[in-house]
């Protein structure tokens, strides 16, 4: 009785093995499927034949590599012939252990398993193969004269994916071996699906976070903002009430001028800080540095800042190298190329800082100290410090410290400040206790190149 090939066809029976016979006589031939002549065909690589590449271009199939084990030469030759001549690629092992150290050395895409060899019981290299994770996920066929039901379980129990009796037919083995590839594939294809889509998952979920902590600071800032800018402005309603409807004395016009004064500069740089972090957040943040005196921005800033109404029961200071700046005496002679626009964002901000946290009668240093290629900033005051567990937590947007109490204040200064000092290629390092106050480090490039595109 002849065998019914893939297209329907009878053909001549073809030749099948046993455990341990001979190789068949030359005047033997080996059918392919679909091949009644008994003449094997060329091997077509042009085949739809699964491929090393789960991705691989479907016009250049890449053959599968396919490892025989079986301690019958006999036997491994007429099958890597089979499997040659319809285009894989065939490695033989007559041995457990050679078995095991050529898939571990180039891991094959399926293994062919005879279950009786010398060393080793084919059920133990599969045991191995499984327990390593290089060679778990490669299909098992066993192939096997024993065609008892407790071997076939113990077979499948072992990790096999089929199972084949001797003496077996060439057609059956050849179509195992493909449909058992292309399960192969397409499962790598499904771990590479799922990887991706893990991967789009969790940048999804990052994206909804993300949108979910922008709109909590939107809310979180139109609260703060708005409470910010309420302040100053009920300050300069109530001065410039008692202007109009009041006799007062030039002094005590001056003061209440100083007063309106003090709360527009405060709101001017409220609104700047706003429209800064606004800017950092769209990535529009310029750089553009150009030459300046270093001693005299250092000075003037800090003379503005300590005329405030608000400061003036702290005293703020410059100590350049080592010696107190005097309103008496001249400024060191000191060139320098830096963004003032964001130089003075950034230690506006942490003066003011210094300044707001600060108890009354309290002094406010900011240091200098020059070196070759930088400038090193301190900025140190004597305030109430700020918590250890939540100094993490200072340069995001809107954070404020637990012990702050009614002090008011956006969080957008040290945000600002870092962003700044990143702008500059320079670096910030913050150290801070409750008990003794906070200095905060500034180092940035003495002359600073302007932004590429």
């Amino acid at each position: 009785m002849g065998i019914t090939d893939y297209t329907g066809r009878e053909q001549p029976a073809r030749p099948t093995v046993s455990h341990r016979t001979a190789a068949p006589s030359p005047s033997e031939k080996i059918s392919a499927p679909g091949d009644p002549t008994g003449k094997m065909p060329a091997a077509n690589t042009n085949r739809n034949r699964p491929g090393l590449d789960a991705y691989a271009d479907e016009t250049e199939v890449i053959p599968a590599k396919i490892l025989i084990i079986d301690d019958v030469v006999a036997n491994l030759q007429l099958l890597a012939t089979l499997l040659m001549r319809q285009g894989y690629e065939v490695r033989k092992a007559i041995s457990g252990d050679m078995a095991l150290k050529s898939a571990l050395a180039d891991p094959p895409d399926l293994i062919l398993l005879d279950v009786r060899i010398p060393d080793v019981s084919g059920f133990e290299v599969c045991l191995e193969l499984k327990a390593n994770p290089q060679t778990a996920d490669i299909p098992v066929i066993f192939i096997s004269a024993l065609d008892d039901s407790l071997d076939k379980v113990e077979a499948f129990s072992v990790g096999g994916v089929d199972y084949v009796t001797k003496p077996f037919e060439t057609v059956e083995v050849l179509a195992r071996v493909e449909t058992h590839l292309r399960v192969h594939q397409l499962q790598k294809r499904l771990a590479v699906r799922n990887r991706e889509l893990q991967v789009l998952t969790g940048s999804l979920q990052r994206s909804l976070n993300r949108e979910k902590e922008l709109n909590q600071l939107k809310s979180e800032f139109i609260s703060i903002v708005s409470h910010e800018f309420r302040t100053p402005l009920t300050a300069i309603l109530t001065a410039a009430e008692l202007l109009e409807h009041y006799e007062w004395s030039r002094e005590e016009q001056l003061e209440h001028f100083r007063q309106i004064h003090s709360e527009v500069s405060h709101l001017s740089s409220l609104l700047e800080d706003v429209l800064l972090m606004g800017r950092i957040e769209s990535s529009r943040l310029t750089f553009e540095p150009a030459p300046l005196s270093l001693s005299t921005f250092c000075y003037r800033l800090t003379r503005n800042l300590g005329m405030q109404p608000r400061h003036r029961d702290r005293r703020l200071v410059v100590i350049w190298e080592g010696q107190l700046l005097r309103d008496d005496a001249p400024l060191p002679i000191v060139e320098a190329t830096m963004d003032e626009k964001l130089l003075r964002q950034i230690f506006t901000n942490l003066l003011s800082n210094a300044l707001k946290y600060s108890p009354p009668q309290s002094t406010i240093e900011l240091e200098v100290l020059l070196q070759p290629t930088t400038a090193v900033f301190f900025v140190r005051d004597r305030g109430c410090g700020i918590p250890p567990t939540e100094q993490k937590n200072l340069f995001t947007p809107f954070y404020r410290a637990s012990n702050v109490a009614t002090v008011q204040g956006t969080g957008l200064g040290l945000a600002i400040v870092a962003n700044c000092v990143e702008a500059h290629g320079g670096t910030l390092m913050l150290c801070s206790d409750p008990a003794s106050g906070t200095t905060v480090r500034v180092v940035l490039p003495l002359h600073a190149s302007p932004q590429k595109d």
